[in-house]
């Protein structure tokens, strides 16, 4: 059962820093765009067109990606001062109703993502140079995000599980998906 948690962490991370590495990918070329859109602006006098919808898509993608990064390294907001008293079954009680609710959410969200995907993918962008689908830049990055979210927040959901059953306290289980764990 460690093994497989343990695993699951790993992958988990991997996911993470791969989502980081496109976040970032994604900020550079926005910065680039901005940087390029401004010495053709003001040098030449001929602007990008597309430069302003694609840097309002790449930050679309930057804040479903971030979220998603901000789950597994538990960042999201909390409420400590309660939780934190608790004895440690009780910590973990809420943290499995927590994360079930987390998880129903996410699942209601995706749930709803698809036909909304289908209207989404009648409306095409507006001026870049190639025709692409609007949900390629809204639905499909939240959809992506929702899944890795699902995934963290069922691991999550299992260590909460575990910690209400098992004797002993355990703080890995109450812990952010890190490196030291792979």
């Amino acid at each position: 059962m460690e093994n497989l948690r343990n695993l699951i962490r790993s992958i988990l991370f991997r996911i993470g820093q791969f989502e980081m590495l496109i976040s970032v990918t994604i900020l550079i070329g926005i910065v680039l765009m901005i940087f390029i859109q401004v010495l053709l602006n003001s040098g030449m006098g001929r602007p990008i067109l597309w430069e302003q919808e694609v840097g309002a898509y790449g930050l679309v993608w930057i804040t479903f990606l971030g979220a998603s990064i901000a789950l597994k390294q538990m960042r999201h907001v909390t409420i400590v001062s309660f939780v934190g008293r608790l004895n440690f079954r009780l910590r973990n009680l809420v943290r499995a109703i927590v994360w079930a609710i987390v998880l129903f959410t996410i699942f209601s969200l995706i749930r709803e993502l698809k036909p909304i995907m289908q209207i989404e993918a009648r409306a095409n962008t507006v001026t870049l140079p190639f025709d692409l689908p609007r949900s390629y830049f809204f639905s499909v990055p939240l959809l992506l995000s929702c899944y890795s979210m699902a995934l963290t927040a069922g691991l999550f959901l299992f260590e909460s599980l575990l910690g209400l059953i098992s004797l002993g306290s355990s703080r890995q289980l109450l812990e952010p998906i890190r490196d030291e764990q792979v």
